[in-house]
């Protein structure tokens, strides 16, 4: 037996011998730094002056962060706020249900979402105007939660838990079209000239005809095993949509084609307290100044270059919705 052992420790030692004789192989191409986000993009801590634009008196608010390219403006506020109505919308919010659609406005309409799918106007005095229950044939109320509202025109578009993104007048909330998404929406829809554009959790991004609901084109993104509920909406400018995905990517296409002009990613998480350890994206895309920006929950914002997609600086915090681009 210790003549066996003596053996095999020699076989052992001499495989271990003949290995290590064997030059090293290198391996040729871009070398990429495993540990994220290269630290000369992170942009330092800096106190700056800012210098605000004019306060400006806003009287159409169509999207969650005002407009289709999600640049907020700089809106007036009385000195003194006070409440002037309140109105009921529907269903509150419950452990499995949330109100996730911002309000939209225009035209002497509020529009909103209860924590279901049940969709109401309301005038400038809050008096109810219509409302309308966007709950499939053949599911209940309670199956699904979350929506989005956009605005444009005559039409109000609500996208849906349920998977489907619907068109409704503004006047009576008679339906005008409805699309089946073949999975829940993500967030918000966002509506630009005769298209409306939507991401669903399969990660595929929407292009739908807004007059009369037809699919004018899809792409499909990289998909994400977990998301933030109320995610971030496309942003579209008068060339391009950029499409934000679970997955920490944004693509950005033709709008009117969806021809891909480039990926991009908004990855990375600070240490100490986050808002969440997910890799989405928040803090929807906005596109003002020759710059787009986009932040996601465990601690990071972006600006990119809208033409190419490359970061040009990134910052150690983290967005929960749309970032406000002012004084420089």
């Amino acid at each position: 037996m210790s003549g066996s052992r003596t053996t095999l420790f020699a076989l052992a030692l001499g495989v271990g011998v003949g290995a290590g004789s064997q030059p090293e192989l290198i391996l040729t191409g871009e070398r990429l730094d495993l540990r994220g986000t290269p630290a000369e993009q992170i942009a330092p801590d800096t106190a700056r002056a800012i210098a605000f634009p004019g306060q400006v008196e806003v009287t159409r608010w169509t999207h969650r962060a005002a407009g289709p390219d999600h640049v907020l403006p700089h809106a007036a506020l009385s000195a003194t706020p006070r409440l002037i109505w309140s109105a009921d919308i529907g269903e509150g919010e419950g452990r499995k249900h949330r109100i996730t659609a911002d309000p939209v406005s225009a035209d002497g309409r509020i529009f909103t979402v209860d924590s279901r799918a049940r969709v109401m106007a309301h005038g400038l005095d809050g008096r109810p105007l219509w409302s309308a229950d966007l709950t499939p044939p053949g599911d209940g109320a309670d199956d699904a939660s979350g929506a989005g509202l956009a605005l444009a025109g005559n039409r109000l578009y609500v996208s849906t838990g349920f998977g489907g993104l619907t068109a409704l007048d503004t006047a009576t909330g008679a339906e005008v079209w409805r699309q089946e998404l073949d999975a829940a929406a993500t967030g918000a829809p966002t509506v630009r000239d005769d298209l409306v554009y939507v991401v669903t959790r399969d990660a595929r991004a929407w292009a739908v005809e807004a007059a009369n609901g037809r699919v004018r084109w899809t792409l499909d993104g990289t998909p994400s095993v977990a998301g933030v509920v109320d995610g971030a909406a496309p942003a579209v400018d008068g060339r391009m949509a950029v499409f934000p995905f679970g997955s920490t990517e944004l693509v950005a296409v033709l709008r009117e084609g969806g021809t891909q002009l480039w990926k991009g990613n908004v990855a990375g998480s600070r240490l100490g307290p986050v808002y969440a350890r997910i890799a989405d994206i928040s803090g929807d895309p906005v596109i003002t100044d020759g710059l787009l920006y986009a932040g996601n929950p465990s601690g990071r914002i972006a600006a990119l270059d809208p033409s190419t997609g490359d970061v040009v600086w990134q910052a150690r915090d983290g967005a929960m919705s749309p970032v406000l681009v002012t004084g420089g």
